[in-house]
């Protein structure tokens, strides 16, 4: 197996390479049971809310992959709630909203699903929406949309990793995942942008 390693403000890690297509490769990352690299991504993440000014009454995740990562900055901010959203609908929720994929959009996509007693929790609450990873931005506009329906504003999309060089006005992120392509002499080409 291929492994991409990365420095994260200091701290290494070596990240598995995943085949997405026959000629891409992408760096695999997860959050979960990392303390120290939570730490330090909650760290840098509240230094760039606290310079542009951004107050959230809650931090809000799209599942249960950030839970970790939400519960962390939420603790950083003095927070007594957090909300993680599901993928499918579960038997404890009262009156779920849910937010489907558009027709285009990718199909990695899937349905996002708010509990009832949380979408009256953030209703007129301002919110910042946390994610892992953002690559093609689908599950971030699909979190906006569905906080837009439940009556909260978003005062920022937060990512810890953007994958590839897709441009984003709107995500504030920590730093940059490389999508590699195998190249005719067999060579992996990265594809980034510079922050």
């Amino acid at each position: 197996m291929d492994f991409f390693e990365i420095d994260f403000y200091g701290y290494r890690r070596r990240l598995p390479l995943t085949n997405i297509s026959s000629d891409k490769q992408i760096a695999t990352f997860t959050i979960i049971g990392d303390v120290e690299f939570t730490e330090k991504a909650g760290q840098e993440l509240e230094k760039i809310l606290h310079q542009q000014n951004l107050v959230p009454d809650c931090f809000v995740g799209p599942g249960t992959n950030i839970v970790n990562f939400v519960h962390h900055m939420a603790k950083r901010a003095g927070h007594a709630r957090y909300v993680c959203l599901r993928k499918s609908i579960r038997n404890y929720m009262t009156t779920p909203e849910v937010q489907l994929p558009w027709r285009s959009a990718p199909k990695h996509a899937r349905k996002l699903v708010i509990n009832g007693t949380d979408a009256a929790y953030l209703k007129g609450k301002n919110v910042v929406l946390l994610d892992d990873v953002v690559s093609t931005g689908a599950t971030m506009k699909m979190l906006s949309l569905l906080m837009e329906k439940i009556g909260a504003r978003v005062l920022a999309q937060c990512a810890i990793f953007k994958q590839g060089d897709r441009k984003s006005d709107r995500l504030i992120y920590l730093a940059i995942l490389p999508i590699f392509v195998r190249t005719r002499t067999g060579l992996k080409k990265l594809l980034t942008e510079e922050r």
